[in-house]
């Protein structure tokens, strides 16, 4: 992460709404990137846990469950990964508090 220009990243965004939670202690933000337009929502809390969650909206145009074997399919590893299971690898360095991938069928 040393070579992370968090700067030059965060210049690249427009930030679109930021928001008080009194009742959680903490501030919600939502931002733009300015080439792309993929939405990145920053939530800032006194909290021990640090959480990551990475997003795509892709709606199934029926409930014959592809997305979600698309996803164990995607996280069996390929030639250039040949890793059977990342969660494991990731559990054994990790400083989780929960460590999972899901699809779901909610808007």
């Amino acid at each position: 992460f040393e070579a992370l220009d968090a700067a030059g990243a965060l210049g690249k965004f427009e930030l679109l709404r930021k928001e008080e939670v009194p009742e959680r202690g903490l501030t919600a933000s939502l931002y733009r990137h300015t080439a792309t337009g993929a939405e990145v929502l920053s939530v800032d809390a006194p909290d021990d846990n640090m959480v990551f969650s990475c997003n795509f909206r892709t709606l199934p145009k029926d409930d014959t469950g592809v997305p979600h074997i698309l996803e164990h399919s995607v996280l069996c590893g390929s030639r250039r990964y040949p890793l059977k299971e990342p969660f494991v690898e990731l559990l054994k360095g990790s400083l989780k508090t929960f460590l999972n991938a899901m699809t779901g069928t909610r808007p």
